[in-house]
């Protein structure tokens, strides 16, 4: 967790991105055993850190981040998951609910 945090988290690249005013970075404490942690974890068939999962509008479901972050493959995401989708209105009231 530290290494992705201090060379691709903490990068002026990454961090600049991550500091946009429509993202908001949320970050859950694993120090102690947490049931919604787990069972969040679980659902992408993960059972450890680090994990890190990106969500926009064309990914409502999370793009799931490899566990050794690299600047592309965050920047990537992050710039994937912004595009603007053309979903019906009944789909974006369906996805907004994940958020």
């Amino acid at each position: 967790c530290q290494v992705n945090k201090k060379l691709v988290l903490d990068s002026a690249a990454v961090d600049k991105m991550l500091s946009n005013d429509n993202i908001v970075r949320m970050k859950a404490d694993w120090t102690h055993p947490n049931k919604t942690i787990a069972e969040y974890l679980a659902k992408f068939g993960r059972y450890g850190i680090p994990f890190n999962v990106v969500y926009g509008p064309s990914a409502p479901s999370g793009i799931t981040l490899p566990e050794l972050l690299t600047n592309s493959a965050v920047l990537g995401a992050l710039k994937q998951a912004q595009q603007k989708t053309s979903l019906p209105a009944t789909a974006r009231r369906q996805t907004s609910d994940l958020y």
